[in-house]
């Protein structure tokens, strides 16, 4: 069981090092990774909303360094994350409806990269949790931290959230979890990938997408058979994506770009980019077919957000090229390996598909086609929508 306070408030996730590396993590949004884009985020397991006023964040370099406000109410499932200081034209990380984000206002970073541990203490209960990484021991902070409370008292035995990569956050498997994964912090999208129970065309048939492994061959619309490089999957539980509708899938409707485009409903992400051709796309671009990702069509007829009543398993594939698929008919891509699709792959697993690709995983990808992006993207679907046009994939 998670260590907690006050009922259900956990340790959830941890930024230690958001520019050390190849993989940089600009939490605030102002173009800028910084030291102090760092963050420690609290979750609310409990079923009930909690009053988290008062709780204070320790560290042993610099000893108080953030305490929540009076009254400051944390809701089930909800997130409190503290940023160690916001930069000149930044802004605090939006999460979910529910989830709540402070500034620390410190102008240098306050976690130890190499290993540090995180002590969150409640002075009504005196009582504290805490949790390290990278390996470093556990402190005592009521003999160790001046000014921390001598008679208080740990919750649980500590929780070792394991090793971080510059970047990455160090972050429970899901919010209730007992294990702890390295992966992209919260506050990004997430990654190009398909709803489990989707169908991929592969020189033998239809395949579900969930069965291909890593040297199996599936059709591309350029390049014929290729062989799937690597494949993971990932689950989100129906709470997590009503806490932040950004992680459920968009329904694409049968038929939503043409007669069997595609065959079925097709569930995929909201990042998932989709083939439209057609002549607003020639005019507006320059060529035939351009890439849009799935939730900049919500506007169009049948491709609906939709929070589904049970859990999501996503799957993604990675071919050695970025290619188009045929996913329940429907051209779609494949997975794009680009900065941030890096920085969401564990670094196990990041070594593997080096050795794989036979190249550096940050030689640069070419899209398969331009990709449609920003005010751009958004006017191609309007003008589809005045015209009375339906979007076209072929």
């Amino acid at each position: 069981m998670a260590d907690t306070l006050r009922g259900g408030i956990v340790i959830n996730e941890m930024l230690v090092d958001p520019n050390g590396g190849a993989f940089n993590f600009d939490a605030d949004g102002n173009g800028t990774a910084a030291a102090t884009d760092e963050f420690v985020e609290l979750a609310n397991i409990s079923n009930t909303p909690i009053d988290i006023g008062g709780l204070e964040l320790w560290d042993a370099g610099v000893g108080k360094w953030f305490t929540f406000p009076a009254g400051t109410i944390l809701q089930p499932g909800a997130h409190a994350l503290v940023m160690t200081g916001l930069q000149p034209g930044g802004s605090l990380p939006q999460g979910g409806p529910n989830d709540l984000a402070f500034d620390a206002g410190r102008g240098s970073a306050l976690i130890n990269n190499g290993g540090d541990n995180a002590v969150v203490y409640d002075p009504v209960a005196d009582a504290y949790i805490q949790a390290t990484f990278n390996g470093d021991a556990l402190d005592d902070p009521p003999t160790q931290y001046p000014g921390f409370s001598s008679t208080a008292t740990r919750v649980g035995a500590g929780e070792d959230m394991g090793n971080d990569t510059d970047g990455q956050s160090v972050q429970r498997y899901n919010d209730t979890a007992d294990t702890f994964v390295t992966g992209t912090p919260t506050p990004a999208d997430h990654n190009i990938c398909f709803v489990v129970g989707t169908l991929i065309a592969t020189p033998d048939g239809q395949r579900k997408v969930e069965e291909l492994r890593p040297g199996d061959l599936v059709c591309t619309i350029d390049h014929g058979a290729q062989p799937v490089i690597w494949a993971w999957s990932t689950q989100l539980s129906v709470k997590a994506m009503c806490d932040d509708p950004r992680q459920a899938p968009l329904r694409i409707a049968a038929g939503a770009f043409g007669a069997g485009f595609p065959r079925r409903d097709l569930w995929v992400s909201r990042q998932h980019r989709v083939i439209m051709a057609g002549p607003i796309v020639r005019r507006m671009y320059g060529v035939d077919e351009v890439l849009v990702a799935a939730h900049r069509l919500t506007a169009l007829p049948g491709i609906v957000a939709e929070t589904p009543a049970k859990p999501v398993n996503y799957v993604h594939i990675l071919l050695r090229r970025h290619e188009i698929l045929l996913a329940e008919g429907l051209p779609v891509e494949s997975l794009y390996l680009g900065d941030e699709a890096r920085a969401a792959i564990p670094l196990r697993d990041r070594m593997e598909i080096q050795k794989r690709l036979g190249s550096p995983l940050d030689t640069c990808w070419q899209p398969a086609r331009p990709l449609a992006e920003g005010r751009r993207a958004k006017n191609l679907v309007m003008r589809h929508l005045v015209n009375r046009k339906m979007p076209v994939c072929v």
